[in-house]
């Protein structure tokens, strides 16, 4: 059985996320399991993860503690070890980035929904900065103080979702993030994006924009119209979750059907 690991946004618990994103239902259709971490307000007092301190003793901790729960629970339930993914939002995205980068052998595909530049911030002030405005900094290079070296030869399927009307995290940072991705990848600049619009003059309009590899999509960046800083197609009365877009954990777990980390 794959799992889905699900990490929480700022401000949010693991009992709002499952229940905003509803993708225990996905779950239940799909016959996957979901595994929703919870950070501590006695680490960081809004709950959240420390993706703007990747070093080892904070964000880089976290990333590891979490990939450990990850097998912990991998060997206690007998899931599958091929087909284990990990998706956050906004904060949870971040440090979604960091299990993924730090432990490639583990996560087979990352889903990103909201998040910021991986590697620009190196505490709390640079982190708002990042947010807000995303990096100017050479994107390729913010990874490697925080990436396993390994990554770069076993490669990372990844999903980018954000909101076009986003005020708290910059739709920039979206678009970075693919470009960050792309060389996580290998898809140089030779290789051609393929585009579509779907959903338009609806409010489940979105921009998707793929990279592909041997016709197998390896890179999604998914740009929402009339979203703006919360769960795409989720539930609105759970705060940072939008009715409005598409369904954010149906793409999601579309996306991570077709990805699968082989065992070397």
């Amino acid at each position: 059985m794959p799992v889905v690991v699900m990490l929480h946004g700022c401000r949010q618990t693991a009992l709002a996320f499952a229940r905003g994103s509803r993708m225990n239902q996905w779950a239940d259709a799909g016959g996957f399991m979901v595994l929703y971490p919870q950070q501590s307000m006695t680490r960081q007092v809004q709950r959240c993860w420390r993706w703007f301190q990747p070093d080892a003793l904070h964000g880089g901790a976290e990333a590891d503690l979490i990939a450990a729960l990850i097998r912990a629970e991998v060997a206690r339930h007998g899931l599958d070890p091929e087909r284990v993914y990990i998706a956050g939002l906004s904060a949870g995205a971040g440090m979604a980035a960091l299990v993924a980068l730090r432990h490639p052998a583990l996560i087979a595909a990352l889903a990103m929904h909201s998040g910021p530049v991986v590697g620009d911030a190196n505490n709390a002030a640079a982190g708002l900065h990042t947010m807000r405005r995303g990096s100017i900094k050479a994107l390729p290079q913010l990874l490697q103080e925080v990436a396993d070296p390994a990554v770069f030869h076993l490669g990372m399927p990844a999903m980018i979702l954000h909101g076009q009307m986003d005020p708290a995290v910059a739709p920039r940072n979206a678009r970075q993030l693919f470009e960050q991705f792309r060389a996580v990848n290998g898809l140089g600049a030779e290789v051609p994006t393929v585009e579509r619009v779907l959903g338009l003059g609806t409010e489940k309009a979105y921009r998707r924009v793929d990279l592909l590899r041997n016709r197998k999509t390896v890179l999604r960046l998914c740009e929402i119209t009339r979203v703006e800083h919360g769960w795409s197609g989720g539930d609105a009365s759970v705060r940072y979750h939008a009715r409005s877009g598409p369904d954010a954990s149906a793409l999601i777990w579309r996306f991570f059907q077709g990805q699968r980390r082989v065992a070397a």
